[in-house]
């Protein structure tokens, strides 16, 4: 092969007791990449810098399986976006100290003296809902 290259690259070929098999490329300013045999008999190449690759033909079904990869819209779609208070609900009055809990999924946003009974108290309660993919949904508990 002709040599035009302005710096001077090598490749090194070694090995040891850690890594038996090792062959490397490097230049005048540092190593640009290795591959390696392990002593589990795997193999790891690894690049100094950015991997590029021209055709993505050979990234087929083995690298991209069913429920380990999304789309951004995907992933969107699985996880809350934003959250709101869904629309309130009146109970009616509770004697004696209101009520001991609103129902699950969820709170109490208003609470009052109602003076036509002894100890009478209104309450509002609202559902937590939380937009998630394409709508909103209430939070069961």
């Amino acid at each position: 092969s002709s040599n035009n290259s302005v710096l001077n690259a090598q490749f090194h070929l070694w090995g040891d007791g850690n890594r038996p098999t090792v062959i490397e490329l490097d230049d005048d300013q540092g190593w640009h990449l290795y591959s390696q045999r392990n002593t589990d008999g795997s193999i790891q190449f690894v690049v100094n810098g950015q991997v590029i690759p021209y055709n993505y033909g050979n990234f087929d079904a083995r690298y991209l399986t069913s429920g380990n990869v999304y789309t951004k819209g995907e992933s969107d779609n699985r996880y809350v976006q934003n959250i709101q208070r869904g629309a309130p609900v009146w109970p009616g009055k509770v004697d004696e100290y209101g009520p001991a809990e609103a129902p699950a999924g969820c709170f109490l946003t208003q609470a009052r003296h109602d003076p036509t009974t002894a100890y009478g108290v209104t309450f509002v309660y609202r559902p937590l809902q939380m937009w998630v993919g394409n709508g909103w949904r209430t939070i069961n508990g």
